[in-house]
């Protein structure tokens, strides 16, 4: 129906692009890729790869929970952390590296992950060395190339790769403990030898020889224990004739079994906080990064397996290793990039947060990808039909949310003063569009050509005003700032384009292509969902009154009411009790002042921030995460609050107040 509304209607990209997807009608294929691609499926577990996404996915955000809320402090993940690295992880390393079967590599598999690591890591430091400002461009450079190399590959690859071969290519997860040495070896040593010649030029009088940096080097890949346990295990496995001593089987089991969990959940608390790192100066910077990492990656794997990979006798047996290395090539950055990151002091807000975003964004990718690798490539029916369930699917979705998201913005009065009056206009078209998209589904199945015509104008109207009004909120809030430097992502005018590109240059639409189809009508008819994350919970509407409610229901009080002392658990009680008699009047004299807040002066208040700061200072907390428990204790124990008793105790610039201070005095500058 799609290439029937295309014959009558030859005005709309949109239409154009549903068009390329149907004319798969009309491309032949060779009896040889229909029996490969027909049987692929087999070949793949696709119905175990979404339980193991919701697995892996779910101990991370069990993680970052507890690492949210101070349930595990900062200085308690990092005992964590070692554990990991340090123990759970050699030892599965060990283990797998005396097991292994050499006999059954397919080593052209491995040079083509080589290859392509290797030629995106240089492609990504070339540029960097050519763009970047000359203040830190070597360390940039090493960073950024080994952001965009170093995969994620036993925490979050591992368990990926054995849902989806483990029952038909188990000797797939071998390749894991081969591949990870790559970049560990070969290609974070010249990263960090860029870094140490940045730290050498900035230290300007250049004391340390060169002989001393490759030295560095050295030691920081000898003293990596994934290099380490790497050597000893290959040793082992001909030492050992490929068979681990009964005595040490049993140990090194109980260790190996423990990383899984554990090394997932260390990666929630390693998110914690990390993307407030994320700067305005940072995004385009990460966007390339990104999609060196989550698109160039994969790309070029699976072209350098097509390419090297000539030895294989069964093309399905080929087919499925190239499409293992694009999977391979989605895995997220590893987060020791960010201790890197850490240890060199440099592009710290690029690469953490860069690490939170690919991680979450690989899900949907892999997953996508996936599945339509198990598709027989000449099943254009089909294709059609999941394109247009999906599109129906989310706008019945993005509906709700939007309905929800108007009705948030016209009783909060938003609706009345810029830039909320345009924002208003594009929630409306996004409404219309989702609108027009459920017609749609119907309209289609059947022969009713004016009600397609007036359902496609509704359509692509609505689709083009929502691509307009962001530009129009742009220019107001350009206009209300007085120029200040303000950007706009640009992701959905960018898959968009992605998709029109790629017809443009490519005669035969490939399963990248379909791929792109399936986000492009994710993110189109999905945009409600975007604004309902940004604008559906309004904080003095809905957030505060129900943080209220709830407190009321729990506690039996208003969250204003001061506690009684004999109410108060022993813990809080007793901080509170040495805070005010030992430490309450050296905090007052040091960090207690006048505050500009907006266009008033705040008297006798603080920072978050800065009681944290004082708090480890002084030795009452060791780190971060310990500063907030005691000040979240001086809260609920009403020893401060915040100036207008809306949020918790945090370790950010919100304004707080001692409770028996002058705590309402405010004066206009």
């Amino acid at each position: 129906m799609w290439c029937q509304l295309f014959k009558r209607s030859n005005v709309t990209m949109m239409l154009r692009s549903a068009h390329k997807v149907s004319s798969l009608c009309g491309l032949r294929e060779d009896s040889d890729s229909d029996s490969d691609s027909s049987a692929l499926s087999s070949s793949m577990s696709i119905d175990k790869l979404f339980p193991a996404l919701l697995q892996c996915f779910g101990i991370i955000l069990c993680g970052y929970v507890a690492g949210r809320t101070n349930i595990i402090t900062s200085t308690q993940a990092k005992g964590l952390g070692n554990f990991v690295s340090r123990f759970a992880l050699p030892a599965l390393l060990f283990k797998n590296m005396v097991l292994l079967d050499f006999g059954n590599v397919i080593w052209p598999f491995l040079w083509s992950i080589l290859v392509a690591k290797v030629s995106v890591f240089f492609i990504v430091c070339v540029l960097t060395l050519i763009v970047a400002s000359p203040q830190g461009r070597y360390s940039k450079a090493g960073l950024y190339s080994i952001f965009a190399t170093q995969s994620n590959d036993f925490a979050l690859g591992y368990p990926i790769v054995e849902a989806l071969y483990q029952s038909t290519y188990p000797e797939y997860l071998q390749y894991i403990y081969l591949v990870a040495p790559v970049s560990l070896m070969l290609l974070n040593p010249i990263g960090f030898a860029l870094c140490e010649i940045q730290k050498w030029k900035n230290e300007g009088n250049h004391q340390h020889s060169k002989l001393l940096i490759v030295g560095l080097v050295v030691l920081q890949v000898l003293k990596n224990p994934i290099v380490f346990m790497v050597i000893i295990g290959i040793i082992a496995h001909f030492v050992l004739h490929q068979t681990i001593p009964a005595f040490m089987a049993e140990f090194l089991d109980g260790l190996s079994n423990s990383f899984g969990g554990a090394a997932l959940f260390y990666l929630g608390l390693s998110m914690v906080g990390q993307l407030r790192r994320l700067t305005r100066s940072t995004v385009v910077t990460l966007i390339l990064l990104l999609t060196a990492k989550l698109l160039l990656m994969p790309l070029i794997c699976k072209d350098m397996v097509d390419l090297l990979d000539n030895s294989n006798i069964s093309a399905l047996n080929h087919s499925s290793l190239s499409n293992y290395a694009f999977l391979y090539g989605v895995f997220p950055t590893a987060p020791s990039v960010a201790i890197y990151a850490v240890y060199y002091n440099a592009e710290l807000e690029v690469v953490t947060s860069g690490m939170v975003i690919s991680t979450f964004l690989s899900a949907p990718i892999m997953y996508v990808s996936a599945w339509l690798l198990t598709i027989r490539w000449m099943d254009p029916q089909l294709l059609m039909n999941s394109l247009q369930n999906i599109s129906f699917n989310i706008s019945i979705v993005s509906l709700v949310a939007l309905v929800w998201t108007i009705a948030v913005m016209v009783l909060s009065k938003k609706f009345k003063r810029l830039p909320h009056m345009f924002t208003v206009n594009l929630f409306i078209a996004q409404f219309l569009l989702c609108i027009g998209m459920i017609l749609w589904n119907f309209v289609v199945k059947e022969d009713n050509f004016i009600g397609q015509i007036l359902t496609f104008t509704l359509l692509c109207s609505s689709l083009y005003s929502t691509y307009m009004w962001p530009g129009l909120i742009a220019l107001s809030l350009v206009l209300i700032k007085r120029f200040e430097d303000l950007k706009v992502s640009p992701s959905m005018l960018i898959i968009n384009l992605s998709s029109c590109l790629w017809l443009l240059f490519n005669r035969v639409p490939g399963r990248l292509y379909l791929e792109l189809q399936f986000f492009c009508a994710i993110v189109n008819y999905g945009q409600g969902l975007f604004s309902f994350a940004l604008f559906g919970l309004d904080k003095h509407l809905i957030i505060l009154p129900f943080k209220k409610r709830l407190y009321r229901l729990w506690h039996g009080k208003a969250e204003e009411e001061v506690p009684q002392t004999a109410d108060l658990p022993e813990d809080i009680r007793m901080t509170c009790t040495q805070f005010t008699k030992y430490h309450k009047d050296q905090c007052l004299q040091e960090i207690v002042k006048k505050k500009r807040c907006g266009k008033r002066t705040m008297v006798d208040c603080f920072l978050g921030c800065e009681l944290v700061n004082w708090l480890q200072q002084v030795g009452l907390a060791q780190d971060r995460g310990e500063a907030v428990l005691y000040g979240l204790r001086l809260q609920q124990g009403g020893v401060l609050h915040h100036i207008k008793q809306e949020y918790d105790f945090q370790d950010s610039p919100l304004y707080y107040h001692c409770h028996n201070r002058r705590s309402e005095q405010e004066r206009k500058s």
